[in-house]
């Protein structure tokens, strides 16, 4: 499936580089390349400024490889029985079921802010030399270099996972009790957000709704790669106008 590109081309070898580094420019500053991570393991980076067909290897090690894609199936197979863990935890906690439900429904609209703040600071953080520039090809650089490699266009447990057990932490000393609730929620939209994600870039769906946000976030990646940061719901956008 080929989208088309926004017409940029990349900048002469004689064009000055920016001053300040910004997500979208980190490439120009720290060039893609090969480079040894630890030991013979070697990462293979490209320009996430400039989107392009492919599915590039990023690791010469098949294993790290492998773990850098993931099936959409994979997700339910793996939020929902933990999102019932974490309902069962709360009413077994001593929190009413409809308080539960409450934190429940409350927790999945946390996710939607989640969602922004993560895309958008995190995802897209502005690195601070060479070892910050591959760290956010990581994170999500390498979707923008290849944002049609359907084997990327949602998040691999094994990234996602460590996060996810470190916000439960880190907020069940603030909400205590009542996480498990709030967090199955979130543990829900997160995989509807990541399906959605699959979703509008496979593009194959006839669907209102999800034509509208497939075309919200085919901006973001082939026009205004720092804004459109929500893809679930633009709503978030609007609030922090990033919208346009």
């Amino acid at each position: 499936m080929q989208t088309p590109s926004t017409g940029t081309s990349a900048p002469g070898p004689m064009a000055a580089l920016p001053a300040r580094p910004t997500w979208l420019t980190a490439p120009r500053l720290w060039p893609p390349r090969q480079q040894k991570i630890v030991g013979p393991i070697v990462l293979t980076t490209h320009d996430w400024s400039r989107p392009q067909a492919g599915e590039p290897q990023m690791f010469n090690q098949p294993l790290l490889e492998w773990f850098t894609t993931v099936r959409p199936m994979t997700l339910p197979a793996v939020y929902v029985p933990l999102a019932m863990w974490m309902f069962w935890l709360s009413l077994r906690s001593g929190v009413p079921a409809v308080t539960s439900m409450a934190l429940f429904v409350s927790g999945l609209a946390l996710w939607t802010l989640m969602e922004y703040v993560i895309h958008r600071f995190s995802f897209h953080f502005t690195p601070h030399g060479r070892f910050g520039a591959t760290l956010a090809y990581l994170i999500h650089g390498v979707h923008h270099a290849y944002p049609e490699d359907h084997r990327r266009w949602v998040t691999p447990p094994v990234l996602s996972l460590p996060i996810a057990f470190a916000l439960y932490f880190g907020f069940s000393f603030v909400f205590g009790r009542f996480i498990n609730g709030l967090g199955a929620g979130v543990a829900i939209g997160y995989m509807l957000y990541d399906l959605t994600h699959y979703l509008v870039h496979r593009g194959q769906v006839k669907s209102r709704v999800v034509k509208f946000l497939r075309a919200y976030h085919m901006q973001h990646h082939y026009a205004m790669p720092e804004r459109h940061y929500g893809v679930s719901s633009p709503f978030w956008d609007y609030v922090f106008r990033t919208h346009r």
